[in-house]
């Protein structure tokens, strides 16, 4: 009964809270990644599960997020809300998996505070464009979700053979779909066993033998990375698709003080206490609120840095070192040039949470700080409600996508921003496919696309959509030098529409 009585008020918890955040993730409008990658779902859902013809990003989500994509589209068809759907799923899915880390070993009252110390951090993403980084497109927010599920099987099963293969099983499987798994699971990993494997043969004596499962996690972190990169290379042996690369610089020194800035601004964010984000007087107090849990989780990532090198502690460890090496990569590597790009960094949210909740779970109790503890997890409950109740904004270009329908224009091209989110989000009824400029000339976009779109064979277009506002635009010199002068031009609003009585993919470069 008991068992039963707590899956049951798991699956509760569970069930509110996703309905919280997919009530949330409408307020946000989704963007060209997510409908390229819901895309490429109903593409596997209807027959060609390698993706064969397909130009896709850097990062593929082939393993994580494009099954779950195939699962929602199964039920509910191609449309906006698998966007929104999946990302109250994936959220809804961190915080549990945090809750139950902070949780690990500890039970009754300290185990619960712990739980809800870490959950409660996460509970309340901030409105505008936090909601959008932390739960709407898929994005390296998801790739947290089977770091968190390795760290609670290597916390729970104890020194088991089994362990270390599943860990290299899950590490590759999900590298497939994001290398930064490399970065916040496979090589933080790999580092703390091989610092406790120096530790037990160089200051405690012990033979190897003796560290057989430090190795072993250790050897399963650091093979699961050319086991990925492998099975990477076996999709596009076997004609599935083609991966973009995109070159990876030091950042410039002279732009190192603004990604340092944006990278602050970016970590606030993620907690919910982005200030300087904050658009009136009710977002600055519930920033100002949010800072709470901010310094929690950096009283708990300096309280792990302390116990680092105890031989007892594996997982904050683990922790501690991924949030450093998330961090300093992103410092590094990417040039930030404004707060979308704290996307690369989300993985420290639901990592230092947990970490508050395993160091600072107990101090609370001892401290008899829960009626403290409680006050602020019903502030951050409330700021949840209302965060719900806001009313939906229209997904992005359904404008466009509305005057095309009723302009009876079903097939044609432009910039990347429109192209696959119009498509999206009407079904399929209209195909608009991105197209780039290449010298004087329009071609086909060879990112989150498919070259069997632009067949003049198979597929017609007449129309072209130009756009003043938005990224990846086209202009119409390039469009007219491709197509030649068009037999219509419409204006509505943003928007130049083009239109000519021939099938534009023959004159695509």
């Amino acid at each position: 009964r008991s068992v039963l009585a707590w899956a049951g008020g798991l699956l509760l918890v569970a069930a509110a809270l996703f309905t919280l955040y997919l009530r949330q993730s409408l307020v946000a409008p989704f963007n060209a990644d997510g409908a390229s990658a819901a895309l490429q779902a109903q593409a596997m859902l209807h027959g060609n599960p390698l993706l064969r013809g397909w130009w896709v990003a850097d990062v593929t989500f082939y393993t994580t997020e494009l099954p779950q994509y195939m699962l929602i589209e199964s039920v509910r068809g191609l449309s906006a809300d698998v966007i929104h759907v999946g990302g109250a799923m994936t959220y809804t899915l961190l915080v549990l998996l945090a809750a139950f880390l902070a949780r690990g070993r500890a039970r009754g009252r300290a185990g619960l505070v712990r739980a809800l110390l870490a959950g409660g951090i996460m509970l309340a993403p901030q409105l505008g464009s936090g909601t959008g980084t932390v739960m709407l497109s898929p994005d390296h927010m998801g790739t947290s979700v089977p770091a968190l599920a390795v760290l609670l099987l290597i916390d729970l099963a104890g020194r088991r053979w089994y362990v270390p293969v599943l860990v290299w099983l899950v590490l590759a499987w999900v590298l497939v779909a994001d290398e930064l798994v490399a970065v916040i699971g496979a090589a933080p990993l790999a580092i703390v066993c091989a610092v406790r494997v120096y530790q037990g043969a160089v200051v405690h004596r012990q033979s190897l033998r003796a560290q057989w499962y430090e190795l072993s996690l250790a050897a399963a972190a650091v093979l699961s990375i050319p086991a990925g990169l492998a099975g990477i290379a076996l999709v596009e042996a076997l004609g599935g698709w083609r991966m973009s690369t995109v070159a990876t610089r030091l950042v410039p020194a002279a732009v190192l003080g603004r990604s340092v800035r944006l990278t602050g601004q970016g970590l606030l964010e993620l907690f919910g206490a982005d200030l300087f984000g904050a658009g009136s007087g009710r977002a600055v107090v519930f920033a100002v609120t949010h800072l709470i849990g901010v310094a929690l989780v950096g009283w708990g990532f300096c309280a792990a840095a302390r116990r680092y090198f105890r031989r007892d502690a594996l997982i904050e460890p683990v922790l501690v070192t991924a949030i450093a090496l998330n961090v300093a990569a992103y410092l590094a590597t990417v040039p930030a040039t404004d707060i979308l790009d704290t996307r690369e960094i989300t993985a420290v949210l639901p990592f230092g949470a947990v970490l508050a909740g395993r160091l600072l779970g107990e101090r609370v109790v001892v401290a008899r700080a829960g009626l403290v503890l409680g006050v602020v997890l019903a502030g951050y409950a409330a700021m949840l409600g209302y965060g719900a109740t806001r009313p939906a904004s229209a997904p992005a270009y359904a404008d466009l996508t509305t005057w095309l329908r009723a302009h009876h224009l079903t097939s044609g091209v432009s910039g990347y921003w429109q192209a696959n989110i119009v498509t999206a989000e009407s079904g399929g009824a209209i195909s608009l496919r991105p197209v780039t400029t290449r010298g004087r000339y329009l071609a086909a976009r060879q990112w989150e696309g498919k070259s069997s779109w632009y067949d003049p064979a198979r597929q017609r277009a007449n129309f072209c959509v130009l756009s003043t506002v938005g990224a990846y635009q086209v202009s119409a010199r390039a469009a007219v030098a491709t197509f030649g002068p068009p037999s219509l031009t419409y204006h509505y609003r943003d928007y130049t529409i083009l239109v000519w009585n021939e099938n534009i993919f023959a004159r695509l470069r």
